[in-house]
C-alpha cells in the first residue's frame, strides 16, 4: 500500500509540474547564462521597435543632388583685409586648356624618293602637320608652310648601323 501511495504521490507532482498555469502554481527555475543573453536580445529588439520619424520620400525624391553641400552664409566685411583675392583666371574666369606641344621635326632616314620624319614615311608632296615636303636632297629635305615658310631639316648624323651593297 505503500507503493501505490508513494506512486500516486509522484503522479500528482508531475501533473502539477506539466501544467503549473493551470494549476495556478508558479514554477521558477534558476536563470541559466543563455536566458540572459536572450534577456538581453529581447531588450535590444524593444529598443529598436518604436517607429522613427525621418524626412518624407517627397523630399528626398525632390533633391537636385543629395551631395550638394548648402552655400556658407556671406561673410560681413569687416574692412580689414588681410590676404589679397585670389587673381583672376582669365577673362571668363574659366581655365585655358593647356597648349599641346608637339615633337620637333626630325629627319630620321632618306631612302631614295623617300623621308623618315619623327617614324614616319613620307614622299614629294605629302603634307607632313603644316607643311608640304616640295624636295628632297641626299642629306636634307625642303618644307614649306601654307604661308610660304621654308623649313629644311638635315640629317642629324649620319647611321652606320645601314649598308647598302651594289654589286
Amino acid at each position: 500500500m505503500k507503493k501505490y501511495l508513494l506512486l500516486g504521490l509522484i503522479g500528482i507532482v508531475s501533473l502539477y509540474a506539466s501544467a503549473p498555469a493551470a494549476a495556478g502554481i508558479a514554477v521558477t527555475s534558476a536563470p541559466t547564462q543563455g536566458d540572459k543573453e536572450l534577456a538581453w536580445v529581447d531588450e535590444q529588439i524593444q529598443a529598436i521597435l518604436p517607429s522613427r520619424i525621418g524626412i518624407a520620400d517627397g523630399v528626398i525624391n525632390s533633391l537636385r543632388d543629395p551631395m550638394k553641400m548648402a552655400k556658407p552664409a556671406p561673410k560681413v566685411s569687416t574692412g580689414l583685409r588681410l590676404m589679397a583675392p585670389p587673381p583672376k583666371l582669365g577673362t571668363s574666369g574659366i581655365i585655358a586648356p593647356p597648349k599641346i606641344v608637339e615633337e620637333p621635326l626630325r629627319l630620321q632616314a632618306i631612302m631614295n624618293k623617300a623621308v623618315l620624319i619623327n617614324g614616319k614615311w613620307y614622299r614629294v608632296g605629302d603634307a607632313v602637320r603644316d607643311q608640304s615636303l616640295v624636295e628632297i636632297k641626299s642629306n636634307s629635305v625642303l618644307l614649306i608652310g601654307k604661308k610660304g615658310h621654308k623649313l629644311i631639316l638635315f640629317l642629324t648624323k649620319p647611321s652606320n648601323k645601314i649598308q647598302i651593297t651594289t654589286k
